[in-house]
């Protein structure tokens, strides 16, 4: 957590950014990608006992334009985020967790030489039933 501020009587919780404005404009959990705005909130008000109305993530450089990228911490978006943390903890919980990148995800990935130059090719051998719950975390908004 980069800022918290206080606005009425709720908080608003930030991470900044420096590169370029990579967020869809109207991210929740971008296919289980940006998840900063959602665990920060709900750290925050478990840790200040206070309400949180949102985390947002603040691109604060001219790469990025300045651009903010606020997701409101209400029902709708506490539902995504539980499903985010339960699907990653299934994962561990089932010893689980392949590389299994999305297609072109390689191509700009700082880990490459961990995994190797041909991780999108061999993911098409895993078991699909396997990957279910990742395919449905990386279709939501």
């Amino acid at each position: 957590i980069d800022l918290i501020e206080r606005r009425g009587g709720a908080l608003r919780v930030t991470d900044h950014k420096t590169g370029k404005a990579s967020a869809p404009k109207q991210v929740v959990v971008g296919k289980g990608e940006v998840l900063q705005p959602l665990p920060y909130a709900l750290a925050a008000e478990a840790l200040l006992g206070e309400p949180v109305e949102s985390g947002r993530l603040y691109y604060c450089s001219s790469t990025g334009g300045y651009e903010e990228r606020v997701v409101p911490l209400d029902e709708q978006t506490r539902d995504a985020i539980g499903r985010v943390i339960a699907t990653v903890g299934d994962a561990m919980r089932g010893g689980f967790m392949p590389a299994a990148p999305a297609q072109d995800k390689c191509r700009f990935c700082d880990y490459l030489a961990v995994c190797g130059p041909r991780e999108e090719m061999r993911v098409r051998g895993k078991p699909e039933a396997r990957l279910a719950d990742l395919k449905r975390l990386r279709a939501m908004p």
